[in-house]
């Protein structure tokens, strides 16, 4: 049975980058007082942020949830858009850290 998790392993700058950009969408996209299933979407983002920022420059790296990829990269994808708060030139390295 495939393993459940992936490891990411980066760069303090980009841990940062990452973690601003899925605590920022999971806030845009699942608001507080939303559904219970919004909050447990925002709450999951918010520990995927949390693990980046203090696991994911270490040797063990960090351990993410494999079906919260594709949320990863929507996060990415709105964030680093010519419409998000981030700068567009880096969405295709951050994406690449999620084959």
């Amino acid at each position: 049975m495939p393993s459940r998790t992936f490891t990411i392993k980066v760069e303090a700058e980009q841990a940062n980058l990452l973690a601003e950009a899925l605590t920022a969408y999971a806030y845009a996209a699942f608001p507080p007082g939303g559904s219970e299933c919004a909050q447990v979407s925002r709450e999951t983002l918010l520990e995927s942020a949390r693990l980046l920022v203090g696991q994911a420059t270490t040797d063990a790296g960090a351990q993410l949830r494999r079906r919260q990829r594709g949320v990863f990269k929507s996060a990415l994808q709105w964030y680093f858009s010519q419409d998000g708060p981030g700068d567009p030139a880096r969405c295709g390295e951050l994406l690449a850290l999620f084959p």
